[in-house]
């Protein structure tokens, strides 16, 4: 294995303390976030002086520095986030990680010079993804964590992009980007960087009746809280794969989490590249002690089902410690047969029979009806335990004493672990100030030199040791003694202070050589950023409209569906544009070529228009089954094909087929809409997280042909894994699904009795939908009003009788005068009502998110 093929090693830094941690136990780069525009805003994060600051730290370490600027950004904050990019790069950050296609189209034209990460907020999960990021100016592409190892390696090959993958850590269930659960349940949004992790909380798998199709105490209630992501025995796989950067997840975690996590994986992967791989089971342990979900390879070799997830329990489980061999109530010690070494101030948690779980600090261990504080692996010892303990109550330990305290003596302390070999070079000329050059091994150097000459030495003259001694004094900076170069006079003299400070200037102007060398590129004058600003809003400004909309008409009413007979239902209620063809759910009957020739010819014979859905996930192993159904769509011919992710943007303009983008684009902003509508797309569905207010400014402000989503269960999720596959199925690595989803339905039950549907598509990726119906039938004028093009109804998998229905409602409500028939829109609300048991929602029409 050649040098070039050795990865990075990216690390999170939340606060100071984590990034020093991570550098010290031998991170390649970090990543972080500012104040504001991350999706960690949980984090303490850096403000300005703090990431000036970090980036001159790491640089001088050869370490990169990379922050997130990963959320959505709305048209108010664009440019505010543009000038922080600029802040960036005069700080010499080595890149910036973004989510929103709207601030990376604004950066390719002001900012070149900052390199571009693709934030796996961005959902790419397939060749055609990546390479539309490259053409749009990204550097390196982080890709979804739902990708398989083979995947990763056919696009490395094919593309030879630079790419990202997470190692280690927390796992979303959903694909990132595509999530909207914590923003729809709480108003908190994953995407603005404010994720409430409602994931982590209680549910249990029920039936349509509500009826529970598990018993949670056999299984767990955790049905949506995946295990942590550990790649530690794979690493030679992932190298060989040429995957560029390994990422370790946790900007949320303690200082001492990614001391330890990074320190293993550096050694792990030193190890892998020297073509000696192994890990010891200290190192396996410590991993699984600092923190554990228990642990999972995530897709990386398959589809796990039920392996990936953690049902029984959403936080640390810690290691297994023991089992209560007895207690003693008079005195509220239990016996523990220990199966790990156990010390004072380590942390336990009891899983008892009665009442869940129980955690205490232990602060007394007797063995041997001694005070120790120690107990090693095989010993019977003797610690207080609450009084709800019983025997054979299993014990965890859920904190490591030592290992935090080894963890903390790498950030804590002032003195480096990792260190930099420099050669110094003095002269000490009678008459002359000292004078000390530092120089390291690429060649970056620092002066340094005194103000009192030096003087004949009266009693003892400065020798090459005692010089020697006074230059190695580098404990408390990035640098260990290599050699010393020597031009001394013989029998002089100079005050030892002098030799110190001009060693102590040296190394602080060599520090600085090397943070300046490591910049990407050099600071861009503010004179010119101004410019370039300028530029890029008088082209916003004068950009061509699309031909294919005029503003000022009665909206259009647009249906999204699974199933002909919907289809059929909503064409003969008065739909102006039906999307089918792309996406099935197994709850229904199957979408084939059949039904998309007959889709189309309903639609012809009665002057709706067609356009062909895809579905928003699309792996590379799927695309030929959606490539055939392209090559339908010319054929037959369609009016156009709804698009939900970057990798089939070049496919539909080869198509030479008229181009929807679906909502899994995130449209938050006009930068987003504008690229979009350059890549040929004549109509964008808005983010469904935009108030009223937003969705007026981006209608008055792109005058292009918008669609809201207006009716329907909101799609929280889109996930790989499967609930009812994994717990009523079977799915398991080497297992296969039994298929208990085929014409049945099924739902997530939160602990608060909401009931969120669940539909599983033809490719048995699982999406999850709101508990309440979206409903803005008594708003439609206002949208009217504002110039949005298509109001949609998702009625994906609700049957005729909804699309029917909810395309009457929208059609009788669009025909009213709201002046004078405001009941009668409240009544077509309240008979919309009866489609959706818990209540209507109107989502963030009004309330916005966080």
């Amino acid at each position: 294995m050649t040098r070039s093929a050795k990865p990075e090693l990216l690390a999170p830094a939340g606060d100071w303390e984590a990034l020093v941690a991570a550098v010290q136990n031998g991170a390649d780069a970090v990543y972080l976030g500012g104040k504001l525009f991350n999706a960690r805003q949980g984090a303490a994060n850096f403000d300005h002086r703090e990431l000036q600051r970090a980036v001159a730290y790491a640089h001088a370490r050869g370490v990169k520095v990379y922050v997130t600027v990963n959320i959505l950004l709305s048209d108010e904050e664009l440019e505010e986030a543009v000038r922080f990019l600029h802040f960036l790069q005069q700080a010499g950050a080595d890149g910036v990680i973004v989510q929103d296609l709207g601030l990376a189209a604004m950066a390719r034209q002001v900012l070149p010079e900052l390199p571009l990460h693709a934030s796996t907020q961005m959902t790419v999960h397939n060749r055609g993804g990546v390479e539309k990021l490259l053409s749009l100016g990204f550097q390196r592409v982080v890709l979804a964590r739902e990708m398989s190892l083979q995947e990763i390696r056919e696009i490395k090959e094919k593309t030879g992009a630079e790419l990202e993958v997470f190692i280690h850590g927390a796992l979303c269930i959903c694909y990132s980007g595509q999530c909207l659960l914590s923003s729809m349940i709480g108003g908190r949004s994953g995407n603005r960087g404010r994720c409430a992790q409602p994931c982590r909380l209680r549910y249990t798998l029920v039936d349509e009746k509500g009826r529970p199709l598990v018993d949670p105490r056999d299984v767990g209630e955790y049905l949506l809280s995946p295990r942590d992501l550990n790649l530690s025995g794979h690493l030679p796989d992932l190298i060989g794969a040429g995957i560029n950067s390994f990422k370790i997840e946790g900007r949320m975690k303690r200082p001492e989490y990614v001391a330890t996590v990074v320190r293993i994986y550096r050694t792990l992967i030193d190890r892998a590249l020297q073509e000696n791989f192994y890990i010891t089971p200290e190192e396996a342990r410590d991993l699984a002690q600092i923190f554990n979900r228990d642990f999972t390879t995530g897709y990386y070799y398959g589809r796990p089902g039920y392996e990936l997830m953690s049902y029984k329990r959403p936080n640390n489980r810690g290691l297994f410690l023991g089992r209560v061999v007895r207690y003693h109530s008079r005195t509220g010690r239990a016996e523990v047969a220990l199966e790990e070494p156990l010390r004072v101030g380590d942390g336990v948690e009891v899983w008892v029979s009665r009442g869940g779980r129980v955690g205490v600090e232990v602060h007394s261990i007797r063995e041997r009806g001694r005070e120790v504080e120690e107990a090693p692996a095989g010993a019977v010892v003797e610690i207080p335990l609450p009084r709800e303990v019983r025997p054979q109550d299993r014990l965890f330990k859920t904190h490591d004493a030592a290992l935090v305290e080894r963890a903390r003596a790498t950030f804590a302390s002032p003195r480096e672990v990792r260190k930099f070999p420099v050669t110094f070079y003095v002269r000490v000329r009678q008459g002359e100030p000292v004078q000390v050059r530092v120089e390291d091994d690429t060649g970056c150097s620092g002066w340094g030199t005194g103000h009192t000459p030096a003087v004949p030495a009266v009693k003892r003259p400065l020798t090459p040791d005692f010089l020697k001694g006074q230059l190695d004094r580098l404990g408390n900076t990035p640098f260990v003694l290599k050699d010393v170069h020597f031009e001394l006079d013989e029998n002089v003299i100079v005050p030892v202070g002098e030799i110190n400070e001009a060693r102590r200037r040296a190394i602080e102007e060599l520090e600085a050589a090397r943070s300046e060398a490591a910049r990407p590129a050099p600071p861009l004058p503010d004179d010119t950023f101004t410019r370039r600003l300028a530029q890029a809003r008088l082209q916003l400004a004068v950009r061509d409209l699309p031909p294919e909309w005029s503003p000022g008409g009665e909206p259009l009413i647009s249906i999204a569906v699974t199933d002909l007979e919907s289809l059929e239902a909503a064409v003969g209620a008065g739909v102006d544009r039906v999307y089918f063809g792309g996406e099935s759910f197994r709850s229904g009957p199957p979408v084939g070529e059949e039904e998309i020739r007959r889709g189309v010819e309903i639609c012809r014979e009665h002057g709706v228009s067609f356009v062909l859905s895809t579905p928003r996930i699309i792996h590379d192993p799927e695309m030929n089954v959606i490539f055939r159904r392209l090559e339908l769509a010319s054929e037959l011919p369609v009016q156009g094909v709804l698009v939900g992710n970057l990798g089939l943007l070049e496919p539909v303009r080869r198509a030479g087929l008229p181009l929807y983008t679906d909502l899994a684009f995130n449209v938050f902003n006009l930068r987003t809409a504008a690229w979009l509508l350059g890549q040929g797309a004549v109509q964008l569905a808005l983010s469904p997280e935009l108030t009223l207010g937003q969705v007026a400014g981006l209608v008055k402000g792109g005058r292009f042909a918008a669609e809201v989503l207006v009716q329907g269960a909101v799609e929280l999720m889109v996930s790989r894994y499967c609930a009812p596959g994994s717990l009523l199925g079977g799915l398991a690595p080497g297992r296969n699904c039994a298929g208990p989803c085929r014409g049945r339905r099924c739902a997530l039950k939160d602990r608060v009795g909401a009931v969120f549907p669940l539909e599983m598509d033809q490719f048995c990726r699982m999406h999850l939908f709101n508990s309440r119906d979206l409903c803005l039938v008594d708003e439609v004028h206002r949208l009217a009003e504002i110039g949005v093009a298509s109001l949609r109804i998702d009625a994906r998998g609700r049957g005729a009788e909804y699309a029917r229905a909810t395309v009457k409602a929208y059609r009788r409500a669009l025909s009213l005068n709201p002046a004078v028939d405001g009941g009668e829109l409240s009544r077509l609300r309240d008979r919309l009502q009866q489609y959706s048991p818990a209540g209507l929602t109107r989502g963030h029409f009004y309330r916005g998110v966080e």
